[in-house]
């Protein structure tokens, strides 16, 4: 989606379970056999710069207080949440010791794990961003969606989610991810 900087792959808009309107923004990065460091997120310029998605979350925040011109977004930015989604690994100075609680974003979960950042475990993050007005609020609403499945991998993931919400007996599933599959792409080549 335009005017959503960096987070545009995807935009999910959803009703929580007490009927509250929330957002995901997710930025999509295929990168194997990689491994994202502190000083790629560092880094002003390249695929995991912090620098480009706090701007963006800056960009997006615009859009829930109104004060930019396009598409005004309902309700509010803290029931958002920032994801960089990638099957990149992160660097082990950079994986956490905390428990991160997926809730309403578990579907988004392939195989991997999340990063969220925090002030105890990633000072040099929150160092390097304190220059930035709100580097704690974009921060606490940014996670990092890591070792997540590749595009040959999540035909399992996809497959899986078919059976169960159709009920699907396995001599039916390949050829109905087959069909869906077919579906989707046309979809998303030929509709806006």
């Amino acid at each position: 989606m335009k005017g959503f900087g960096a987070f545009d792959d995807v935009v999910i808009e959803y009703f929580d379970a007490t009927a509250r309107k929330k957002h995901i923004f997710v930025q999509l990065k295929s990168k194997a056999k990689r491994h994202v460091t502190v000083s790629e997120l560092k880094s002003k310029n390249g695929d995991f710069g912090l620098h480009k998605y706090y701007e963006s979350y800056i960009q997006v925040e615009k859009k829930f207080n109104c004060s930019e011109g396009g598409v005004k977004m309902d309700d509010r930015i803290d029931e958002s949440l920032f994801i960089i989604y990638t099957n990149a690994d992160v660097g082990r100075d950079l994986k956490s010791s905390k428990f991160v609680e997926f809730g309403e974003t578990e579907f988004l979960m392939t195989g991997g794990s999340v990063l969220q950042f925090n002030e105890e475990e990633h000072p040099a993050i929150y160092e390097h961003l304190q220059e930035m007005p709100k580097h704690r609020e974009f921060l606490s609403r940014l996670r990092i969606y890591y070792s997540q499945a590749d595009e040959k991998r999540m035909d399992f993931y996809i497959k899986r989610e078919l059976q169960q919400s159709m009920k699907l007996p396995e001599s039916e599933l390949d050829l109905s991810y087959v069909t869906y599959r077919d579906f989707i792409k046309d979809w998303w080549q030929n509709c806006n």
